[in-house]
């Protein structure tokens, strides 16, 4: 999301504040245009994930028909809006780590270090907290972080949890938890669709090193197709976190216990893509945002004109 298709923040952004600090902002209108269309074309599913929580996500882009959302590294997830709906249902994955008590013993520690190093905050998602030295002197703000860490591994040493220290900011996070798990178990649940007809195309883009996660999962579920179920790791259970329903197309809530796929004869076409020139797993790279959302532009474009000439000769495939 940030970084991707929104252009990242300038450090200066960024005030000292008790709790959640986001800027929350909605990507260019051209983005979200081509979204919407994108998302529009019925043999099309696109989700955005990010770090951020879910409120701030779903502020920003939520708005958009058929767009699905992750937030919190995909530790929560929103299935795509139906035309017509307005109320997103947030699904959860349960990761086995009673959240409760590690904002117990996690919330007075990271105060502490608030309080004491100008220009941090902490930042609350559903399944992470957050402890950002971004604004700070950087020498101090990473000796703070050191500090930090030592005292909370100390203190959640029976906890289920691990440590993430990236880009200015310190998180906790539950130990299973990494963007890669939605992405599978949204590639399954697609696949499973339509007597298990498959997926014919990925597209799979980030510019951060918890992304890369996402682009190794692409891979495995690659390798899975076809694969006996008791053979793979399956998804975690879910929980509904919001009130709503769910359309009957979309089972979220139970995996569907298969991902053989009728036809392995069509040719499946994936792109894992890195933000950025840098070490990555991913197959492609294109340079910045701003690649991203010529990208996004092109091929919506061609997904609308595609959609047009299915509905105008009745065509079920693509073109």
């Amino acid at each position: 999301f940030n970084g991707t298709i929104v252009i990242k923040e300038a450090v200066d952004s960024f005030l000292k504040r008790d709790t959640i600090g986001s800027v929350g902002d909605a990507p260019p209108e051209a983005v979200c245009q081509s979204l919407a269309k994108l998302c529009a074309d019925p043999q099309n599913t696109v989700f955005v994930v990010s770090g951020d929580n879910n409120r701030n996500v779903e502020k920003a882009i939520g708005n958009i028909p058929g767009l699905g959302l992750a937030a919190s590294n995909g530790s929560c997830f929103s299935p795509p809006l139906c035309v017509g709906e307005t109320a997103r249902t947030w699904l959860a994955l349960d990761l086995g780590v009673d959240w409760d008590s590690v904002k117990k013993v996690t919330l007075p520690i990271m105060s502490k270090f608030t309080a004491r190093t100008n220009g941090s905050f902490i930042k609350l998602a559903h399944s992470s907290i957050g402890w950002s030295y971004y604004s700070c002197d950087p020498e101090f703000g990473s000796l703070q972080a050191k500090y930090l860490v030592v005292e909370l591994e100390r203190e959640l040493a029976h906890y289920d949890v691990r440590f993430v220290n990236l880009k200015g900011i310190v998180e906790v996070i539950p130990r299973r938890l990494n963007k890669g798990i939605i992405v599978k178990k949204i590639l399954r649940d697609i696949a499973a669709r339509d007597g298990n007809a498959g997926v014919d195309f990925i597209l799979c883009m980030g510019d951060d090193v918890s992304d890369e996660k996402m682009f190794t999962s692409v891979f495995s579920f690659v390798s899975e197709m076809d694969e006996d179920y008791a053979n793979v790791i399956p998804s975690p259970p879910v929980t509904q976190l919001t009130e709503g329903t769910l359309p009957a197309s979309q089972s979220f809530l139970l995996e569907v216990p298969s991902v053989r796929c009728k036809d392995l004869t069509t040719p499946m076409f994936a792109y894992t893509v890195a933000v950025g020139k840098k070490p990555s797993h991913a197959s492609q790279y294109v340079d910045g945002a701003e690649d991203v959302a010529d990208l996004l532009v092109k091929m919506a474009s061609g997904s609308a004109n595609a959609f047009f000439r299915r509905e105008k000769e009745g065509q079920q495939h693509l073109e």
